[in-house]
């Protein structure tokens, strides 16, 4: 696996641009976003003062890959971490269970069945780790890929699918932790693509479509205590038709951010880091990568998948796959270490396959599932 820092490259050339117009669509009605788009390199000075820098580097060849691999630290023995044996949580006897997401607060934790139609929530104890109580199911319909938790812990954002016509229509849509509190913040519509965000302090809702971002205002109003933890969200990073773009301070703008030569990299899944100094995303074919809020200092970690934060953003946890073509055969989780080259298999004592991993907000367990028991474990690090 790789760690190695690659060096930005700095580009002075002179660059054309065009300039497209998308929809901007809110509670209010839509509005038109202009979008910068370059033909040839993206320069630094189209950011806001904040974000002036915004560097583009090479994209890492196989052979780049190998040597770094090679390298690799993968000793456990200075590692902060004492992985323990997989404890079931939540047993999928008739359903299997995937997905799991602890709350920001530790007191729920949410799941999703096959393909993630359906969205449940179960209590959970902190001083009894090894049961939830209070299992309820939220919702039947497809809204357990890319939930989101409000700080708070009182609602989960996510798409609401259902198909018309043998048409697939999304909404966004809030869902409490009781069964019955739910609020549409969207008509349904076609094109929604990637996962929903909370931006303002979780007063709305946004997620990238085909025709530009969709924003809605969510009635979410954080206790004052809790805002300090919420990094500044202004020119927040966001992946759109797979490319990397920079959502402008006033909301009203996104400007490209390339990070690969490739004009044809396909990026996913980004997630911030919970100080919002870093983002770590995937590159389709690739793998895992780091980077810096503000574009600088790209890194690639390694082969793995849906990565996962540490509470403290020091380490990032992901899965590391192996498949037939049909199904995942074998999985390891996989923590990276976010400031020095630091990989540790943490699940190489058990034959489970440990998919989707979820960092607790304690810092002291992980949740993941394994598709062939379809139950969710708890991995306990210390």
């Amino acid at each position: 696996m790789n760690t190695s820092i690659m060096k930005p490259i700095s580009f002075l050339t002179p660059f054309i641009m065009h300039k497209k117009t998308l929809n901007f669509t809110n509670s209010f009605g839509p509005m038109n976003i202009s979008v910068i788009a370059t033909m040839t390199l993206f320069v630094s000075g189209l950011l806001s003062p904040t974000f002036a820098q915004e560097s583009s580097v090479e994209s890492v060849n196989n052979e780049q890959v190998q040597q770094i691999e090679q390298g690799m630290d993968e000793s456990v023995s200075n590692s902060p971490f004492n992985p323990q044996t997989p404890i079931e949580l939540v047993r999928g006897d008739e359903l299997p269970f995937m997905n799991a997401r602890f709350s920001p607060d530790g007191e729920h934790i949410a799941f999703t069945g096959p393909n993630y139609f359906g969205l449940w929530v179960a209590d959970y104890n902190q001083q009894d780790s090894i049961n939830v109580s209070n299992m309820r199911k939220l919702t039947s319909v497809q809204a357990g890929f890319g939930y989101d938790w409000s700080l708070d812990g009182e609602w989960i954002l996510s798409t609401h699918h259902v198909y018309r016509d043998r048409k697939k229509m999304s909404a966004l849509q809030l869902y409490g932790t009781e069964v019955g509190e739910v609020k549409r913040l969207t008509d349904y519509s076609m094109g929604y693509q990637g996962d929903p965000e909370w931006m303002g302090y979780e007063s709305l809702a946004v997620i990238s479509s085909r025709n530009g971002l969709v924003s809605a205002e969510t009635g979410v109003e954080l206790p004052e205590r809790l805002k300090p933890a919420i990094p500044d969200d202004r020119n927040r990073l966001f992946i759109m038709d797979e490319k990397l773009v920079r959502l402008s301070e006033n909301n009203s703008q996104m400007n490209p951010v390339e990070v690969f030569e490739d004009e044809d990299a396909k990026l996913l899944n980004l997630v911030h880091s919970p100080d919002g100094k870093l983002v770590a995303f995937e590159r389709y074919g690739e793998g895992l990568y780091l980077m810096n809020s503000n574009g600088e200092n790209l890194r690639f970690l390694g082969r793995a998948y849906r990565a996962s934060w540490s509470p403290d953003s020091r380490y990032i946890v992901a899965m590391e796959t192996q498949d037939n073509g049909y199904a995942f055969t074998a999985a390891e989780l996989v923590v990276f270490g976010v400031n020095e080259p630091t990989r540790v298999e943490i699940t190489r004592n058990t034959d489970l396959i440990t998919l989707n991993p979820s960092w607790s907000p304690y810092g002291d367990s992980i949740l993941f599932n394994d598709p062939e028991t379809g139950h969710i474990y708890l991995l306990p690090l210390r």
